[in-house]
């Protein structure tokens, strides 16, 4: 990556040799620009707050400062501290989650549009609530994204809202913070799934926020029998495979796995409403099972995601699959749920000993691979 700013290598977390796909876009340059304009125009700010930076394109020219990024992904963090190291850069970052304070000392918000509009309005609600007034902020991302309700967002807890022209398929929002009371219970989607008697909680950004997704649905239908003794719902969203299989089999040691911190904040919630609490039970943020100890649980169930942010790519479920097969002990099941479009196949029969594809609809299908 070559800016104005300066030049680094950059690679997308976990790094994969030949990586079709690049760790930065325009938006991220055009934010470069922008802070390069400021520099020279005798801005000098010392307390930047990063929202939404995936990999540490937003963070390379800024890390030498006392400087913090908010995120939910764990994935993000973790490139975030590869690409640091990667390009010999010492930093005093402080990483946070999107339900942690942000720091009062911020005096400038860098910001790239995430995919759900929902985690966009719980962060500016944040930034209303706990940063200065008039604190600068820029956000950027392709220009089809900046649609009439993202800035009727910004101009909600913003002033001074301007939106740059077209560069490179992208655009630049400057605004100024405005304070705004925060109220955290206005973020958490509360709904109940009459099927399964679950009362659910959806903290903004997680996915399927009001509804069950079919594809989760199909494996609902089709879990396996109870009594496995080790369990991990990976990508757990909001952990309702894994609740459901708890509650048909209480003596089960269950693990829910997912890399987004609202994901688990979720999870956690819809583990006490519809399970109480229990030590069987534990919950963890993670980039698949990277933190998992091998040959250590008799069924994983999963309904791999095939998006990262904006991007569409397999090589989360893929990972995901290697884990789950490091991770499950001889004879031991991964009973995962795809879109019937995606090439999944093949990839399992070569990873797993036996594959058998046990219920279908239009959309999606159902597998049961055995290590």
């Amino acid at each position: 990556m070559q800016t104005p700013a300066g030049r680094w290598q950059l690679y997308r977390y976990p790094r994969r040799t030949s990586d079709p796909l690049q760790a930065w876009d325009a938006a991220d340059e055009l934010l470069h620009e922008r802070w390069v304009r400021a520099e020279q125009a005798g801005q000098q700010w010392q307390f930047p707050l990063l929202i939404n930076d995936a990999f540490g394109a937003l963070l390379m020219p800024v890390a030498h400062l006392q400087v913090a990024s908010s995120s939910d992904s764990r994935v993000t963090e973790l490139g975030q501290r590869a690409n640091l190291a990667d390009n010999q850069l010492a930093s005093t970052l402080t990483q946070l989650d999107p339900l942690a304070t942000m720091p009062a000392t911020t005096d400038v918000v860098l910001l790239k549009l995430p995919k759900s509009q929902s985690l966009l309005q719980l962060q500016l609600a944040k930034l209303s609530a706990e940063i200065a007034p008039g604190t600068p902020i820029l956000a950027a991302a392709k220009s089809k994204l900046f649609t009439p309700s993202v800035r009727q967002l910004f101009e909600r807890y913003c002033d001074s809202v301007e939106v740059s022209l077209i560069e490179r398929k992208c655009r630049v929002l400057t605004a100024t913070i405005k304070s705004q009371p925060f109220e955290l219970g206005a973020f958490i989607e509360q709904w109940h799934a009459a099927e399964y008697d679950l009362q659910l909680a959806n903290y903004a950004g997680t996915f399927a926020r009001n509804q069950l997704d079919i594809g989760a649905r199909l494996l609902l239908e089709n879990l396996p029998p109870s009594g496995a003794d080790n369990v991990i719902d990976l990508g757990c969203g909001n952990g309702v495979l894994g609740i459901l299989y708890a509650r048909r089999s209480p003596t089960s040691k269950v693990t829910w796995v997912d890399e987004s911190h609202l994901a688990i904040a979720s999870c956690q919630a819809n583990i006490a409403s519809n399970l109480g609490a229990n030590d069987n039970y534990q919950t963890r943020v993670d980039d698949c099972l990277s933190q998992q100890a091998s040959e250590s649980a008799d069924l994983i169930l999963c309904n791999p995601p095939f998006h990262q942010e904006h991007t569409i790519t397999e090589h989360i479920a893929r990972q995901m699959f290697r884990d789950a097969l490091r991770v499950l002990r001889k004879g031991g099941e991964m009973r995962v749920v795809a879109n019937r479009h995606l090439p999944y196949y093949h990839p399992l029969k070569r990873l797993f000993s036996h594959v058998q594809q046990i219920a279908s609809n239009s959309k999606f299908v159902v597998y049961s691979c055995i290590n």
